[in-house]
Order: C-alpha cells, then sequence, then structure tokens
C-alpha cells in the first residue's frame, strides 16, 4: 500500500503528506474523534502550526485522508480493469482486490458505512464519485467479457448498478469477525462463486 500511497503522491508537497501519512495511521489506530491535531504533531514531530498552515482544522486533514484513501483504492482496480487478462479473471481479480484494498483502508471503509459520521456532508459527494466510479469500470470489463462471448448480459448498465450495489451490501458481513487471511480469501472466492457464475456463458 506504501508504494501506492508514494506514486500517488509523487511530486506534491512533502510535508503535507507526511501529515496526511501519520494522520491516516491515527485515525485507522485510535479513531478519527479521538485523535487530536496535538496527537498529528507530536507523531510528526513538529508544532501544530505546522499543521494548520496546510490544513483550517483536523475535519479537513480527515477529508484529505478520505479523499487519498478513495484514491488509492480506485487506482489498484483500474489497474485491474486495464489488465490484459480475460474479463471473467478480470472480474475474479476485480472482487478480490476491491475487498482486500478496503480491508487495508480502514478510515475509507469506516467512514462510507458508519452512520455517525452523516455530518460530513463532503462524504457523499466522495462515496458518489466512488459509486459512479465502480460502475463504469464494470461496465468496462462486462463489456468486454460480452464482446468476447464470454458473459452474456441483456443491459450492461443495470448490470453494473446491481454487482456495485451488491458488493457494498456485503463488506460488513465480510470484514466482521474475520481476521485471518486465508479465511478471508475463501469467503470472497465462494462470494465470487454465488454472485459470478450467473452472468457466465454455459
Amino acid at each position: 500500500m506504501s508504494d501506492i500511497f508514494n506514486s500517488i503522491v509523487s511530486g506534491q508537497d512533502t510535508v503535507r503528506n507526511s501529515i496526511l501519512k501519520s494522520a491516516r495511521e491515527l485515525f485507522a489506530k485510535f479513531g478519527y474523534r479521538k485523535t487530536t491535531m496535538e496527537d498529528i504533531a507530536q507523531a510528526l514531530r513538529k508544532g501544530k502550526s505546522s499543521l494548520y498552515y496546510y490544513f483550517k482544522n483536523k475535519e479537513e486533514i480527515f477529508q484529505a485522508v478520505i479523499e487519498l484513501e478513495s484514491e488509492l483504492l480506485e487506482h489498484r482496480l483500474r489497474e485491474v480493469v486495464g489488465s490484459e487478462y480475460s474479463p471473467r479473471q478480470k472480474f475474479h481479480d476485480y472482487v478480490i482486490v476491491r475487498m482486500e484494498t478496503l480491508r487495508e483502508l480502514e478510515n475509507y471503509q469506516k467512514a462510507m458505512r458508519d452512520e455517525t459520521y452523516g455530518d460530513y456532508h463532503f462524504l457523499d459527494d466522495v462515496r458518489e464519485r466512488s459509486e459512479q466510479a465502480e460502475q463504469e469500470m464494470l461496465r468496462v470489463v462486462m463489456e468486454e467479457g460480452v464482446s468476447s462471448g464470454e458473459f452474456d448480459i441483456k443491459n450492461l448498465r443495470l448490470a453494473a448498478i446491481g454487482i456495485s450495489t451488491a458488493l457494498r451490501g456485503l463488506e460488513l458481513p465480510l470484514f466482521r469477525g474475520i481476521e485471518n487471511f486465508d479465511d478471508f480469501r475463501l469467503q470472497l472466492d465462494n462470494i465470487l462463486n454465488i454472485m459470478f457464475f450467473g452472468i457466465l456463458k454455459r
């Protein structure tokens, strides 16, 4: 994950990136509400004035962290969609990479599903952009599958909406109580068999 983080923020202000990196780690470990600006400054070994030069307050840092993690997720998924594998393999890899990445992006996944973050209206924009991007990526893969004869799908737009919605609905039960990585992968494979076997042309 750190390599992708570095590639996305490459060329940007290094101090700002350091703030976001430290804040990500602290928010994930202690939670957004329990983390203070002082905590972030101490982790950076800088004064709080360094933080206020780049961000007005903690909420602005939180917004930047969530937007960054959203970008990290999309970056990984677009790599899958743009790969040279078959559409069937892309579907498999898409779901695996999506869920594994979300599992690592603790701040993003909590903010997207936790109703207590409802006062942070920027999350609505992040959520809408993410959903639209996901539907577009799924549609591209399905369109490739239809063209190659692998998939039999009558309405690509509705199929993309349906699969995107199903994946979001599976996040919470999938993440809850599964700590072993092998068990996590096994559950993902089971979900893939249930979700996608019906779109394979037999």
